[in-house]
């Protein structure tokens, strides 16, 4: 087939970018449901009594007061446990930035400029964070013409990389049976909003449509790298999926908590009995009701919240962290606590986020040696030398989840496998 008579349809050919507009309404809290459906939340219903322009009351035919229905707004409360989910397993897995091991040679040094340079432990944070809150995202490899010896080596090319948010593109990765990769399609529209442009990678060529004024454009470039440029995360629902309705349960019952703190939260004052004259006071705040015939004043106060509920409210905090290996940060969570949280405790109480992390290789480990296998194959055409380095070099990626340094933990593990001895000579 020529080249030049492949289309922008055939890279989209069997394949729907994904909607992410529903993610994007959980993850915000101010488009939860609790803040924009009135109709799943109305708001309630009040009686104002109506009056005339020096304040009397309008009266109806029989001689009553007239009223006319109005709404109060809601004690409308949302919870941001998405992004708090998110930021977390974001924290835990990219805090401590991803290391790459191998044998010392002057490809793996340029390797490690590469990842430097593009100071790749901010897009890691941003890619992590971005496929756990809409299940996927992508980045893009490409060289930049300079002149420059930043790896090492004079070369006459920089690499450089791109976040590819579903927020701002429309992804087509196109795969095999086998699972692999052979094309992947990039739809943006420029910032002027005038331009529609489709990128399209394959093994052997790079494509581009640019669409304007209903003209369609095609140019197409061979693929230096025979790899397609391109690292593809996904996952297949986002962070939050498995606790989105206990989310909205929890949201529910703080609203209405709310609700009921707004009607009974003041105090209540009950007067049984006629009052005689009127209520006197003094300078010191102190008020005073006159009554006859056995009657009683006294503040009502309102019932403490039903124990079942507040139960509930607080298995539904906990449920939400446990079901996500989410750890619960907060400083009620620690009050208390002192000691237990360092060292063993605290690895105890973080286990849940660091499976999490080990769980999570399966998508970032195979990502990221695609990483280093086309930063590698870009470094060995923009310096020839390293083409002989190429089929030697083995770079691991590492991940870490993060933890905190803890050296009175350390030492008191090495004093009791030493028998209580001093580690260091004190001479």
């Amino acid at each position: 087939m020529n080249e030049q008579s492949i289309t922008q349809e055939d890279f989209k050919q069997g394949v729907t970018p994904i909607d992410i507009s529903q993610f994007q309404r959980q993850y915000d809290v101010k488009k939860h449901e609790i803040l924009t459906n009135k109709h799943r939340y109305p708001d309630p219903e009040i009686m104002i009594p109506l009056t005339d322009e020096v304040g009397n009351p309008i009266l109806d035919s029989q001689g009553k007061p007239r009223f006319e229905k109005r709404y109060r707004s809601l004690n409308r409360i949302g919870l941001p446990y998405q992004k708090r989910i998110v930021e977390i397993a974001t924290m835990f897995q990219t805090a401590i930035p991803y290391k790459y091991t191998a044998e010392d040679s002057t490809l793996f040094t340029a390797f490690q400029e590469v990842i430097k340079s593009n100071k790749m432990n901010f897009s890691d944070s941003k890619l992590c964070t971005e496929v756990k809150r809409y299940t996927q995202v992508a980045e893009l490899w490409y060289p930049e013409e300079e002149q420059n010896e930043q790896y090492g080596v004079p070369s006459k090319f920089l690499l450089r990389h791109k976040v590819l948010s579903p927020e701002k593109h429309k992804l087509y990765p196109r795969f095999d049976d086998n699972d692999n990769l052979i094309s992947f399609g990039i739809e943006s529209t420029s910032k002027d909003g005038k331009k529609n442009i489709f990128q399209a990678f394959t093994a052997e060529f790079i494509y581009i449509f640019t669409t304007e004024n209903g003209q369609t454009t095609t140019e197409v470039k061979p693929n230096i790298i025979g790899k397609i440029p391109v690292v593809l995360y996904q996952q297949d629902k986002p962070e939050w999926d498995a606790v989105q309705h206990l989310i909205e349960i929890a949201e529910e019952q703080r609203t209405y908590f709310s609700e009921s703190n707004k009607k009974f939260g003041e105090p209540i004052l009950m007067i049984a009995g006629r009052v005689e004259g009127k209520m006197s006071g003094n300078n010191m705040g102190g008020k005073v009701f006159e009554v006859k015939d056995g009657g009683n004043v006294q503040f009502v106060v309102p019932p403490n919240a039903n124990e079942n509920f507040d139960r509930e409210m607080t298995m539904n905090r906990r449920d939400i962290h446990e079901f996500t290996h989410t750890p619960d940060l907060s400083d009620e969570f620690y009050a208390g606590k002192g000691n237990m949280l360092s060292g063993v405790g605290r690895k105890l109480a973080w286990l849940p986020a660091h499976l999490k992390v080990k769980n999570n290789e399966a998508i970032f480990i195979p990502a990221l040696q695609r990483r280093i296998n086309i930063i590698l194959a870009f470094l060995s055409k923009m310096y020839l030398p390293f083409e002989k380095e190429l089929k030697d070099i083995d770079i691991i990626p590492i991940i870490t989840p993060f933890d905190i340094d803890d050296d009175t933990e350390m030492i008191r593990t090495l004093m009791e496998a030493n028998g209580g001895k001093a580690l260091i000579s004190q001479r």
